[in-house]
């Protein structure tokens, strides 16, 4: 890969995990820009000018911030548009931001579905679906998606595993799915219908499964993904044994390794069973 020109998007990459990733991929000397897409404007713009001392010196990377709020579907066309205009194109997607009720909250199980499926499947999946001609533009294309353990496909029933692993899976047909779910939540029925009970492991079920189809679907970017582990970030009430810095190396390494994979599965810094 060559340094000159290339351009890295970092979604959630003012804090946690995004952040050391975006650190991490400046520190390659990969990439000529790094993009941080975030909600919070304030803090983009800290992480960013944070980034840029620490990496100052030892590479000539430059780190920007762009405002992009993940299922917000008007957001996505203004950030792509804004890529667009600026670069012409994308050489590698980071997609880490992502959503997940504290276990402490009141909030109702049926009443956190609906939140965490359209941030964490949906959102990324409409906005990965506007980034990808960006992508085919790119000088050697990747496209890392920030899933976790959470998402292992040994939650769902037999039947429900036949169906997300089918080779011939497409995104609309994997949408329907995730809706499936959504439904059955409300109506009460998930678990008898061969549901896990966890609003955000099926979130991430369903971006293992995109993961896997965009990867046969775009055989010039490599399509890959991730469990950074269980880290101390504000998602986990900074209970996770594993530092950030770590867990990111898990998405960094398809991001920058040479002749990696399409359609894999990274967790503990190697390739690893869905």
């Amino acid at each position: 890969m060559l340094s000159s020109n290339r351009i890295a998007v970092v979604t959630g990459g003012n804090k946690g995990i995004g952040y050391f990733i975006a650190l991490h991929l400046g520190m390659s000397g990969l990439f000529s820009k790094i993009i941080l897409g975030c909600r919070d404007a304030q803090r983009g713009l800290t992480a960013v000018n944070e980034l840029q001392a620490k990496t100052n010196g030892s590479t000539e990377t430059i780190f920007q911030f762009a405002p992009l709020t993940i299922g917000d579907k008007e957001s996505h066309s203004k950030f792509c548009q804004h890529i667009e205009e600026e670069f012409g194109k994308l050489d590698l997607l980071v997609n880490n931001a992502g959503f997940a009720y504290k276990g402490s909250d009141p909030t109702p199980f049926q009443d956190q579905t609906q939140k965490t499926l359209n941030i964490n499947y949906f959102g990324v999946v409409d906005f990965t679906e506007k980034m990808i001609p960006l992508l085919r533009k790119g000088n050697d294309p990747r496209l890392v998606n920030v899933a976790s353990m959470a998402g292992r496909l040994s939650q769902v029933s037999n039947d429900l595993k036949k169906k997300f692993t089918d080779e011939k899976l497409t995104i609309k047909e994997l949408d329907t799915l995730m809706n499936k779910f959504k439904t059955d939540v409300q109506a009460g029925t998930h678990k008898e219908n061969g549901w896990s009970n966890s609003n955000y492991g099926i979130s991430k079920l369903g971006v293992v499964a995109a993961t896997k189809i965009w990867a046969r679907q775009e055989p010039s970017i490599k399509v890959n993904c991730c469990c950074p582990g269980y880290c101390a970030t504000d998602m986990s009430s900074h209970k996770g044994p594993r530092p950030a810095t770590e867990g990111a190396k898990n998405a960094v390494i398809p991001a920058t390794m040479d002749n990696p994979p399409s359609g894999a599965f990274f967790r503990d810094f190697k390739e690893a069973e869905w």
